[in-house]
């Protein structure tokens, strides 16, 4: 009996150690859920911890010398109030860390909050939402919104007798109504004022007092909503469109190539329907044949007519200019057919039998569709959106298209630089800024869509210091949403 106690004296403290380090090893591996674990220093001083009672375990039974396992102990146990240090202030820096990024989140929360509520503000008067923040600003500086400012309240007490008169109840048969007052009695009566007038986006949409009792975590800035809160530069992302849905609202856009804004393109020349995917990614010069043309039958459909006597025509109506300005008996087409060059020749008397102004107006109409450029990827492009005293419609069943006078007006009255503007009527010929009026014979078409807007802005890059994934996002490109989520 006193052999077994002496034996739990001599290793109750080894035991006691090798299982406290165990049970730290179980923690350093076990512990911990989905990305987040342990360090290492953790791990390595379980590992310390182990091995001091193991050591112990060797010096009871004598395997080494009591020095030996003094030097041993010694070091180890310096080892461990390093290691031990260095957890606690991992520990430190991780809850610190943690604060810091509570705090990051919620300013970031308050900056896109910001921008949610000039977009909520800039779809009232636009029918939609913006992908730009120096329109936004513009909108913020420039623009007036209508504002109600209401007086008074609607009482909840019964109609008072004199009330009733002014409106013109009759105790007996309104008694009902006299009940109690609703808003448009409460304003017959005096009770209830409204004043209406214009006041500036800005001034309405942040005003001191409002934001004191909102309780912000920073003073809005004009010059800075666009860049991420607590950070030097990075700024936030902002996209916006119309999203296809069952709501049947009609928006026009100008289409724009992507990468090279203001440059404006016919919504005439893109492929929207997908019909030209052939000709993507090549240069294509001159015409294609889309349909049969009974004048020129030797003509297949998909010809990429080059060339007519060595000129090459991007217009129809050039090429139709062309055959009734041709002095020579014989047309020389460079054609490719299939990617191989050939050349067709016609005589005049094969395309023209019958001269007469009959025939020059069929074979304009034929021409027109059946001989047009090879139309652009309308991955290249993308929506400029204008506001509806932009677009002409002449009928309902018309393509919409740009009225010019008014684009330049919103194009001085935004600041925009006239410089970077052109459009494209036609395939590869651009008309400059200046020689864009109204007395341009041609319409510049514009695209419609149909849906509902909507818009997302976010942080592009969040700070996490523990490897979570942060999605603080507001708004949605693929749900209609108004109001911010934080996933």
């Amino acid at each position: 009996m006193e052999e077994r106690s002496l034996l739990i004296k001599k290793y109750i403290f080894p035991a006691l150690v090798i299982l406290i380090g165990l049970m730290l090893l179980n923690t350093a591996f076990f512990s911990g859920t989905g990305s987040t674990s342990q360090s290492g220093i953790f791990t390595l001083g379980a590992f310390v911890v182990l091995l001091m009672g193991v050591v112990t375990v060797l010096y009871i039974k004598e395997i080494i010398t009591k020095n030996t396992h003094l030097i041993v102990l010694v070091v180890m146990l310096v080892s461990c109030i390093i290691l031990g240090y260095s957890t606690y202030s991992s520990i430190s820096t991780t809850i610190a860390q943690i604060e810091l990024k509570k705090k990051i989140d919620d300013n970031i929360k308050q900056g896109l909050r910001d921008i949610e509520i000039i977009q909520l503000e800039y779809k009232k008067k636009y029918g939609w939402y913006s992908d730009n923040f120096n329109e936004l600003k513009r909108f913020l500086i420039q623009d007036s919104v209508y504002s109600i400012s209401t007086k008074g309240i609607v009482p909840d007490y019964k109609i008072t007798p004199e009330h009733a008169e002014i409106l013109g109840y009759d105790p007996i048969v309104d008694y009902i109504q006299i009940e109690s007052y609703d808003e448009k009695e409460a304003l017959k009566c005096g009770l209830l004022t409204k004043d209406t007038s214009w006041e500036n986006v800005l001034v309405k949409l942040f005003k001191i007092n409002i934001d004191s009792i909102n309780n912000r975590f920073f003073e809005f800035d004009i010059e800075k909503f666009n860049i991420v809160p607590m950070s030097t530069d990075k700024k936030f992302s902002l996209f916006a469109d119309v999203l296809e849905s069952s709501d049947d609202l009609t928006y026009e856009v100008l289409m724009q190539r992507k990468g090279k804004k203001y440059e404006f393109v016919s919504s005439y020349l893109i492929d929207f329907n997908g019909n030209d995917k052939a000709y993507y990614n090549k240069d294509i010069i001159g015409l294609i044949v889309k349909d049969s043309i009974p004048q020129m039958p030797n003509f297949k459909i998909g010809d990429n007519i080059v060339s007519l006597n060595s000129v090459t025509h991007n217009k129809s109506s050039d090429f139709l200019v062309a055959l009734k300005e041709n002095l020579t008996d014989t047309l020389h087409f460079l054609v490719l057919r299939d990617e191989v060059e050939m050349e067709i020749t016609f005589t005049m008397k094969d395309v023209v039998s019958r001269p007469s102004e009959a025939f020059w107006t069929d074979l304009e109409d034929v021409l027109s569709y059946n001989l047009q450029p090879s139309l652009y990827n309308p991955e290249l492009f993308e929506p400029f959106y204008v506001v509806k005293d932009l677009i002409i419609k002449d009928d309902e069943f018309s393509s919409p298209h740009l009225e010019i006078d008014n684009f330049k007006a919103m194009v001085a009255n935004r600041l925009i630089d006239s410089n970077k503007i052109s459009f494209e009527f036609y395939k590869n010929e651009q008309l400059s800024y200046p020689d864009f009026t109204n007395n341009t014979q041609d319409y510049f078409y514009l695209f419609s869509k149909v849906g509902t807007p909507v818009f997302t802005a976010f942080d592009p890059n969040p700070y996490d210091p523990l490897h979570e994934r942060d999605t603080l996002i507001t708004g949605s490109l693929t749900e209609v949403k108004t109001n911010g989520n934080w996933k």
